[in-house]
């Protein structure tokens, strides 16, 4: 009987071959997979959690009325690139009587519109949302008030703090 012949011998080259192969291929695709799956594992776009500089404390003492503000992120990242000075929407913001701040989102709480400020009511021109001064709703198909925001005054600066809230909810939840 000759070593071509021997039927052992051929089951190991054959298992051997296919082994290996499969080793090399799970070697040459697995940095594939997981560059397509990494980001499905994690938060692939960041927004700041911090609170945002709105500027000076001392010249916002001034706005009795409210104020439109743009919220500016310094930087936002997602999976491959980060981009700066990103506008992440609008807040209105007002000084108190006690010389505190209150801020609330520009975004209609019924499907994410602009909010517009006008005759002492906000507005949300896409299903017609009003909302009174404080922010309570008042008329339309939104189902809760304007979101309140946080705002704080640290070091003369008015800083806010961005919060993307749940649409079309009668709850408040955070994104």
């Amino acid at each position: 009987m000759s070593s071509e012949d021997d039927p052992d011998r051929r089951k190991f080259l054959k298992l051997a071959t296919c082994g290996l192969g499969g080793v090399v291929g799970i070697a040459a695709t697995a940095p594939a997979i997981s560059l397509v799956l990494a980001p499905a594992q994690r938060q692939t776009v960041t927004t700041p959690k911090d609170p945002i500089d709105l500027g000076d404390a001392g010249i916002a003492k001034t706005w009795t009325e409210w104020r439109k503000v743009d919220v500016i992120a310094p930087e936002v990242r997602d999976g491959w690139t980060t981009a700066r000075n990103v506008v992440l929407g609008a807040a209105f913001v007002r000084a108190t009587k006690d010389q505190t701040f209150e801020a609330l989102s520009g975004v209609c709480p019924h499907l994410g519109c602009a909010v517009g400020w006008e005759n002492n009511a906000f507005l949300c021109p896409c299903h017609d949302s009003k909302f009174a001064a404080d922010g309570a709703r008042q008329t339309g198909p939104s189902m809760r008030g304007l979101d309140p925001l946080p705002i704080e005054v640290k070091d003369g600066r008015l800083r806010l703090t961005w919060v993307r809230y749940k649409l079309d909810t009668a709850s408040r939840e955070p994104v």
